[in-house]
């Protein structure tokens, strides 16, 4: 009975410990609120008191980019607000601003490491639905995530490829839950590798669109592919945060020692 209540403990243990370390965000902008309004992004208020973005055929197409720092928050690709009709009338993870990349662009945030030790890379993504000419479409798109600090090392996050939530004209099987509530409101949680912070050493974390390159009849480059890629709730922490099915094996792993032990 005393072993199987040690491995007990120990799981339950290294619950506590793993969660408990990882409370330091070091992102100054993961929920690109910020982002919008120090760019002023313009928006048309709703009945309901919901921030819709500028309309289709304003200065803005109902999104806007932006290129260089402010304040140390985002930079390069796109910010949208929820129910924008050029990002396909999506809703923001968290408040009504998230962020998009789209063919090769890449948008990138610089942080410095306060402390050192292992820390998680932690987002949620999505795929843009959005029409052309005479059918609505919004084919995956592949992108990496990397972190570069400010010595030239890279530690690769991951590469990871977005989908548009209920599927669309374009997906197998093809769908349409694109226009439904849920559709608009679903995101994609996803965990990158563990990365390795030096206190003190800056660190850039960049999310690189890898949309598809469109060749002619001789091979050549003429274009990229229109795909995109929307981000939100953007996070660094201190610790190595598992994912929810790793919590759940280790919650398992609880359950079965105390069984046994009982």
């Amino acid at each position: 009975m005393l072993p199987s209540t040690r491995v007990s403990l120990s799981v339950l243990a290294l619950c506590g410990s793993i969660v408990a370390s990882a409370d330091a965000n070091l992102l100054v902008d993961g929920g690109f609120e910020n982002q919008a309004v120090l760019q002023n992004n313009p928006f048309a208020l709703q009945t309901d008191g919901s921030k819709w973005g500028a309309s289709w055929g304003g200065s803005n197409w109902g999104w806007s980019s932006w290129q260089g720092n402010f304040n140390g928050a985002w930079s390069g690709g796109a910010i949208a607000r929820t129910e924008d009709f050029a990002a396909g009338w999506k809703w923001a993870k968290s408040g009504d601003v998230f962020g998009i990349i789209k063919d090769r662009q890449t948008m990138s945030q610089s942080f410095t490491a306060t402390e050192s030790g292992a820390a998680t890379v932690s987002w949620f993504d999505a795929n843009r639905a959005s029409w052309r000419e005479h059918d609505w479409f919004g084919r995956e798109n592949n992108y990496s995530v990397t972190l570069t600090d400010s010595l030239g090392g890279v530690q690769n996050v991951g590469n990871y490829t977005s989908v548009v939530a209920g599927g669309n004209s374009y997906s197998s099987p093809a769908g349409n839950g694109w226009g439904t509530l849920a559709g608009k409101q679903t995101w994609f949680e996803r965990f990158g590798a563990t990365v390795t912070l030096q206190a003190g050493l800056t660190y850039t974390l960049s999310f690189n669109s890898l949309s598809p390159y469109i060749y002619d009849a001789n091979g050549n480059i003429t274009g990229v592919d229109d795909r995109t890629t929307f981000l939100d709730d953007v996070s660094v922490t201190m610790g190595v945060v598992p994912s929810p099915g790793a919590l759940a094996l280790l919650g398992l792993g609880a359950l079965g020692a105390r069984r046994r032990r009982r």
